[in-house]
């Protein structure tokens, strides 16, 4: 890999950390359902950038730098346990994909995506349990009321809010792969050439 390839790496993963947050914030209009698609509509607005980087690189490596440099600007931004998952998240990621040549292949981004996108999906949920509603309130004491707090707790506390974050986060970072795969191939795919006698 080389500097230009990290240089393009950083640019997507900037543009999908800022969609990311945007879907984020866009979540909040549909009230306490947020809860369960925090990360849903970010998972659509990030696949086509996720699809174009990986193609467009295609370098091993490439998909664990695309989640792990969201993961330091969260550091800077102070949400230092960001980074942990992110990087869980990218080594999976990448590692599903496996081989080089695999980065042009729809099927292994797809699960790769879906597989990414579901462990950044369950940062609240890991926050709590393993830091608990105290260790959350600590670590982020702007982010939290103690009342926010609670309702977060209690929520993450059922085992079937948890399940079904987890089928929705799949199925929709399903739709957004393809969606991904479908901008890539529409206006990032082989160029159409035309004669110019036509």
């Amino acid at each position: 890999m080389q500097l230009k390839d990290i240089i393009k790496i950083t640019i997507f993963a900037v543009i999908g950390l800022i969609l990311s947050i945007a879907g984020g914030y866009a979540s909040m209009l549909f009230g306490p359902a947020m809860l369960y698609i925090n990360s849903s509509i970010a998972a659509i607005l990030t696949a086509p950038v996720f699809f174009v980087m990986a193609k467009k690189v295609h370098k091993r490596g490439a998909i664990f730098l695309y989640f792990l440099i969201p993961g330091i600007v969260y550091t800077m931004m102070g949400f230092w346990p960001m980074l942990c998952i992110l990087t869980v998240g990218g080594i999976l990621a990448e590692l599903i994909v496996g081989k080089e040549e695999n980065y042009l292949s729809d099927s292994k981004l797809t699960l790769s995506y879906m597989i990414g996108e579901l462990v950044y999906a369950l940062h609240g949920i890991i926050f709590f349990l393993v830091l608990s509603k105290e260790g959350v309130l600590k670590t982020f004491p702007k982010m939290f009321t103690p009342e926010q707090a609670d309702t977060y707790a209690a929520f993450y506390g059922e085992a079937w809010h948890i399940l079904a974050i987890i089928a929705i986060q799949l199925f929709i970072s399903f739709i957004g792969a393809k969606f991904g795969s479908y901008i890539y191939n529409k206006f990032f795919g082989k160029i159409k050439t035309q004669s110019v006698l036509k």
